[in-house]
């Protein structure tokens, strides 16, 4: 009796193990949404994580263009051996008791002394065309770094969409290629065993082969697709993203569009691409502005102190002279007079760049108002496109109905009831994909309007279930 309890004791663990197991598997492991991709992938995406950076880097640009209008302060210091000869002839000297002396000559020397010296000056720009069109080139610098963080993030958000409807639209596809592999089976079966009983031709049973097998290759590359947009998307994760049983329900009744001047107007005033163009343009106005005539005049307030002391000894015995002892509060005013035909060119080459931008700024409006139309033509058909796909859908199951009836009593051969198959299946995945088309084709339409935000993912989100 003890040695059977031990028995129980011993078996107890692995009963507890089972049921946990049996308790682990009937639970399904919970979708990853779309929303917990996309916050990872604010952390691993590259592209992304530079734009932060970047960003960054362009606030101290803004920084530097502050600075550039605050006084500027140098102090230089300098310790050495100097040799100093001075001679002056003809001077009028005059002491107290000696009256005075004409033609005097002076002459001090001293051979390798040691020098000390030290200056500081102080310089505020009152007037420098110049530094403010470089103090403003800075500032839209910036503007751009912060335009070029919007864009990333634009850029992830739809980045992380497509990559994760591709992963469903795989999905899809591969599950769809298994269910025809699956009916052209037994179809070929039912084909076999009425070749058997002398009721179909060779014919038949080779036309099933054939689809068959045509039907199972391309199960295969639906299978290796599938591999390939998971990889893809596990690098935006970081691992591998649970998305089993996943379907997009959408609301036809909901499916309402503003008319197509309202987003294009948006696209003009909000599209983030064109604002960053627009911010290149005004730089290069003020690399024009840099060399025109009235740049070229500065005005500075200046202050300076300095002062040499020498002390040595030279033909004349022993020396000490202070060079220079000066202080200097003032105004300087600098015009450059001739610079060679430097400032002309590159003024009329700045205008050139400035005409060149706008050009670009002119031929991106035109591409991106013409993806806009695309995009809302697209969003605009979609629900008269779902509810045709749908009927064709309902109509297509009727049709595969009546031709395996047919093909029973003779009426219909081999090759319609698989071509019924096929279409029936091919219409299945059309479908899906108009609705992945039309999740997508939301998110750009937004970004397109530069109004994109990660409410419209967790919109997209919502119909993932």
């Amino acid at each position: 009796m003890k040695k059977k309890c031990m028995n129980i004791l011993n078996l107890k663990p692995l009963a507890i193990a089972s049921i946990a197991l049996l308790a682990i598997s009937s639970n399904p492991v919970n979708a990853t949404s779309l929303i917990e991709v996309w916050r990872e992938a604010q952390n691993r995406d590259p592209e992304f994580i530079a734009s932060r950076y970047e960003q960054m880097a362009g606030e101290k640009r803004r920084d530097q263009g502050t600075s550039l209008w605050l006084p500027s302060v140098n102090l230089t210091a300098l310790t050495g051996s100097m040799s100093l000869n001075t001679s002056t002839t003809g001077a009028q000297f005059y002491a107290p008791g000696m009256g005075t002396i004409n033609g005097a000559n002076f002459n001090t020397s001293i051979n390798n002394g040691f020098v000390n010296r030290y200056a500081i000056g102080a310089t505020q720009s009152v007037y420098n065309r110049e530094r403010l069109a470089q103090s403003r080139q800075l500032n839209y610098s910036a503007d751009a770094s912060d335009l070029g963080a919007q864009v990333a993030n634009q850029n992830l958000i739809l980045l992380v969409a497509e990559r994760y409807l591709d992963v469903l639209s795989a999905q899809e596809a591969l599950r769809l290629m298994n269910k025809q592999v699956l009916a052209i089976e037994n179809t070929r079966q039912q084909i076999e065993k009425r070749f058997k009983l002398g009721d179909a031709s060779q014919t038949d049973m080779q036309e099933a082969n054939e689809r068959l097998d045509t039907i199972k290759v391309r199960a295969l590359d639906a299978k290796n697709n599938l591999v390939v947009k998971q990889l893809a998307l596990q690098d935006l994760f970081g691992g591998p993203v649970n998305m089993d049983k996943l379907k997009i329900n959408l609301n036809l009744a909901q499916m309402k569009l503003p008319g197509l001047d309202t987003y294009v107007g948006k696209l003009k005033s909000q599209n983030i691409q064109l604002q960053m163009l627009s911010v290149q343009e005004k730089a290069a106005k003020e690399e024009a502005a840099k060399y025109e005539a009235i740049a070229s005049p500065k005005l500075d307030a200046i202050a300076q102190s300095s002062k040499d002391n020498l002390n040595g000894s030279g033909n004349f015995g022993a020396a000490s002279n202070t060079i220079t002892n000066n202080y200097l509060v003032g105004l300087q005013l600098s015009i450059p007079l001739y610079t060679g035909g430097y400032r002309t060119a590159k003024h009329e080459e700045s205008l050139l760049m400035v005409e060149k931008t706008k050009a670009e700024y002119n031929k991106a409006e035109q591409n991106l108002e013409r993806t806009m139309r695309s995009v809302w033509q697209s969003l605009n058909s979609a629900k008269e496109k779902l509810t045709a796909l749908s009927n064709a859908q309902k109509t297509g199951e009727a049709r595969l109905q009546s031709t395996r009836l047919g093909y029973s009593n003779g009426s219909r051969t081999t090759m319609e009831l698989l071509g019924a198959e096929n279409d029936l299946i091919a219409n299945e995945y059309a479908l899906y994909m108009e609705k992945v088309n039309y999740l997508i084709n939301r998110l750009r339409l937004a970004a397109l309007s530069g109004e994109i935000s990660e409410q419209d993912l967790s919109q997209v989100n919502a119909y993932l279930n």
